[in-house]
């Protein structure tokens, strides 16, 4: 199985478990993809790209504000479109001239962080639930969702997980051997030193893994 959507190369998982590392690549490969996808739950956010993809969001009540939450974090919009009039077409177009794509405001240069709101510029009010008909989601918009690079933080803490899974396969039951003061268990799967750097790319909405 290829890696999916990984933080790691297969070359970069090989060299970081060990030179000497002789488990079936296929098993690596698997990690690599696993623990990317443990990564994304964690933080409440991908940091692969996905092109083209279409995603719907309500707008806040204010009219001007499209939040769109966890894992929709936008790197380009292509198309914005809204319902207009409550019958479940998206056939009025929100121009680029009309909106303001919005990004965290961090200090982690050069960290480049993608757009995580919408703020429509315009005079006129985007609809809001509730509507008549009880529709909700009714701004679409298509672009490349995800993250410009995969952080560096993000690839190291790749790197650490891969090595703790890496150890649970060789530990049955979690132990991992007999050492000078008796028997010597693996770690909890998360090492610290990941969920340090994970940390501050925590969606702020996210309810995934503690």
């Amino acid at each position: 199985m290829a890696i999916v959507n990984g933080y790691l190369t297969i070359e970069e998982a090989v060299s970081y478990v060990g030179a000497n590392e002789t488990r079936d690549t296929y098993e690596l490969e698997d990690a690599v993809t696993s623990v990317s996808r443990m990564i994304d739950r964690y933080c409440g956010r991908h940091f692969y790209q996905a092109t083209a993809q279409t995603r719907d969001f309500d707008v806040d009540a204010d009219g001007y504000t499209v939040t769109f939450g966890p894992f929709n974090d936008l790197l380009s919009a292509t198309s914005v479109t809204y319902d207009n009039n409550d019958d479940g077409i998206y056939e009025s177009t929100l121009s680029a001239s009309n909106y303001q794509l919005l990004a965290p405001v961090q200090g982690q240069a050069p960290v480049t962080w993608p757009y995580t709101q919408l703020r429509n510029v315009a005079s006129t009010l985007l609809p809001s639930p509730p509507t008549a008909s009880g529709r909700e989601r009714l701004i679409r918009i298509t672009g490349t969702w995800g993250w410009p690079a995969v952080p560096v933080e993000v690839k190291q803490a790749c790197r650490l997980m891969v090595a703790e899974m890496a150890k649970l396969q060789d530990a049955p039951l979690g132990v991992a051997g007999f050492g000078e003061f008796g028997v010597a268990r693996v770690s909890r799967f998360m090492p610290p030193r990941a969920v340090q750097l994970l940390q501050p790319f925590r969606h702020p909405g996210n309810v995934g893994l503690a």
